[in-house]
């Protein structure tokens, strides 16, 4: 029986994201928690919580990336649509050095380009917008829009 020893992760520095095995998941995930609830406690309106990220990417279903020793961490799934498109889905994108946002990305896309995407998606704060659209060449194609409901008829 093989067990996992619990040995620090070091994460190495650099341009090029690290996509954490899912068996390094829980060593990353005391760091990689509390940044991410960052940016959940931000959004009034989520669409996930942080047990149900964890979960997806211990049943290998999103991605974790980690990269320049922790500038930046995003959270990834790939889609598959019932047209047949195959997207690269960043739920979740945190950071300090936005300078290398264009390395960390095009790395990441390359990836998923690998896997058969040949399209990208992100739900990203509205600062990072401007920046996502100048530098990496995304477009602004739908806004999407919430409103809390209440219950009964006023």
């Amino acid at each position: 029986m093989n067990q996992i020893q619990e040995i620090p992760v070091t994460v190495p520095g650099g341009n090029i994201p690290v996509l954490i095995a899912k068996d390094n998941i829980p060593f990353v995930w005391p760091m990689v928690e509390p940044r991410l609830q960052i940016i959940i406690d931000k959004q009034e309106f989520v669409d996930f919580d942080l047990p149900h990220v964890y979960n997806l990417l211990l049943l290998e279903q999103a991605q974790l990336w980690i990269a320049g020793s922790g500038e930046m961490i995003m959270i990834t799934r790939i889609g598959n649509y019932p047209n047949g498109v195959k997207r690269l889905i960043v739920d979740f994108i945190q950071g300090t050095n936005y300078k290398n946002y264009k390395e960390h990305m095009e790395y990441i896309e390359h990836w998923a380009v690998q896997l058969g995407a040949t399209q990208a998606e992100a739900e990203i704060q509205p600062g990072l917008e401007k920046f996502l659209i100048k530098e990496q060449g995304w477009k602004r194609r739908r806004v999407k829009i919430f409103k809390h409901l209440s219950r009964g008829l006023h």
